[in-house]
């Protein structure tokens, strides 16, 4: 379920007061909450203070797991950023979250030329070995 207003307690909330990063739902609501001042909170936790990013570690890291460094790589990444911008790709990326057989949905993925484009994009950051790989088995 949504996080409720935290001034009705009723309705999930959509807004943020820019002072106090207390969560509101209405305009109503931001009302009721003006009647009394607010001050910015003191503490300086990463959930009132959006865009500050905690470094990232992981708690249980295996073979598979992808390094930070690589991880950074693809947010810079212009060609998949790129891809990214193709609503259709988009499309079938919600499609495969929200697939129960992810498995088949991801080869099924795979056949089309866009998709496939945003594979190669991720795979040259992620393991340029197995890219160079895919690369000789193509041609």
């Amino acid at each position: 379920m949504a996080t409720p207003c935290q001034i009705c307690n009723v309705q999930p909330f959509k807004y943020k007061c820019p002072t106090c990063y207390i969560k509101y739902c209405s305009l109503l609501c931001f009302k009721a909450h003006k009647e009394s001042p607010c001050e910015k909170p003191s503490s300086t936790s990463s959930e009132n203070l959006p865009g500050e990013c905690q470094p990232f570690t992981y708690k249980f890291p295996t073979n598979d797991t992808v390094p930070i460094e690589k991880l950074q790589a693809l947010v810079q990444s212009d060609e998949l950023k790129e891809c990214l911008s193709n609503p259709h790709v988009r499309d079938i990326l919600k499609s495969l979250v929200q697939s129960q057989t992810p498995e088949a949905s991801i080869k099924e993925a795979m056949k089309e030329p866009i998709f496939l484009e945003l594979a190669h994009a991720c795979l040259k950051i992620v393991e340029p070995e197995k890219f160079q790989q895919e690369l000789g088995k193509m041609f």
